[in-house]
């Protein structure tokens, strides 16, 4: 299965259906004011434009980059998952397969319930600082090279969230 993350607006997530995505925008913006960041979050946040789509490669890649990325921190990635014990929170414990990044820098992921339905919410901020983190493991050059091309990907897409302050929406299609 192949992973693609679209940088676009929330309101675009029609997996969802369209009061799915009102009571989801409704629920982000109650959680931006927990958080200190309701104004930008109104004001700054991209909410008519759509950016760029990126194939990012297979859910398969991504596993192998999150159990690097737990090596990395010498975790096993069951370990990482189950407590919490990684710097990596957005890269391992975020699906990364569904759900979205916000431009705006919090330190863990967190779920939000929309009717039933969890939706996974990060931050491209702490995303690209933590993928940062892995770039001399990846400079080495001791991983695959589709686990490396899956990484650059997650990079710059994180990278063009934060510069057009918009979310990055994940898909998994098959």
């Amino acid at each position: 299965m192949t992973i693609t993350a679209r940088i676009e607006p929330i309101t675009s997530m029609g997996s969802i259906g369209e009061q799915n995505e009102e009571l989801l925008v409704k629920e982000l913006e109650i959680k931006m004011q927990q958080m200190g960041y309701l104004v930008p979050y109104r004001e700054e946040l991209n909410w008519e434009h759509t950016i760029a789509s990126l194939e990012l490669g297979e859910a398969q890649t991504l596993h192998q980059l999150k159990k690097a990325a737990a090596r990395n921190d010498r975790v096993l990635l069951i370990y990482a998952r189950l407590f919490k014990g990684t710097i990596f929170q957005h890269l391992i414990l975020h699906p990364n397969q569904s759900g979205i990044y916000l431009p705006f820098r919090f330190e863990e992921p967190f779920v939000l319930q929309v009717q039933g339905k969890k939706i996974w919410v990060g931050s491209s901020v702490r995303l690209l600082e933590e993928l940062s983190w892995l770039q001399i493991s990846f400079d080495q050059g001791n991983h695959q090279e589709s686990v490396k091309e899956y990484w650059q990907n997650l990079i710059e897409i994180s990278q063009k969230s934060v510069t057009y302050m918009s979310p990055v929406i994940f898909e998994e299609a098959i």
